[in-house]
């Protein structure tokens, strides 16, 4: 009987070491694939927050040059005002000069009808100087629309272009 149980101890000494072993490998491949997990959760979140950061600094980047586009429109337009503020402000020296001028001759006139003559040229010539001078101002003005959109237009496009990447 002692070789039977002795012959029970090693087939369960065998027996639990074999389910040691088998125990310690399962054991080292769930913790081989806990690692591998873990390291893929890591580096998927690595990659998300890269490309959330190149996405931001993307958005950010396009956001200035936006503001770049807007800031330069803003000059062509202030720059604009400045020039048709010096038009007028020549256009209106220029106006009361003729009128100054005007006056002189009429208060040297010896005739009613010399007097309307001198009236009439004045206002003849006072009626083409402002017509010249609105068409300046238009042609300004149209000039200056054109470009104070040119920076915003292209901003425009260089989204559209890159939304149209993006798909």
């Amino acid at each position: 009987m002692a070789n039977a149980t002795q012959t029970a101890k090693a087939a369960t000494d065998e027996a639990v070491a074999a389910g040691k072993e088998t125990a310690n490998k399962a054991a080292e491949a769930g913790r081989q694939a806990f690692e591998r997990s873990a390291e893929a959760g890591r580096d998927a979140f690595k990659k998300t927050v890269d490309q959330s950061v190149s996405a931001f600094g993307e958005i950010s980047a396009a956001s200035k040059r936006n503001l770049e586009a807007l800031a330069d429109s803003a000059a062509i337009v202030t720059e604009t005002a400045q020039t048709l503020s010096g038009q007028a402000a020549a256009f209106a020296k220029s106006s009361i000069e003729e009128q100054v001028a005007t006056a002189r001759k009429l208060a040297g006139a010896r005739t009613v009808q010399e007097a309307w003559d001198i009236q009439t040229g004045y206002a003849k010539s006072a009626f083409d100087a402002y017509l010249a001078e609105a068409n300046r101002w238009t042609e300004t003005m149209t000039a200056s629309t054109q470009s104070a959109w040119k920076p915003i237009n292209e901003r425009v496009q260089a989204a559209a272009e890159q939304f149209s990447i993006a798909r």
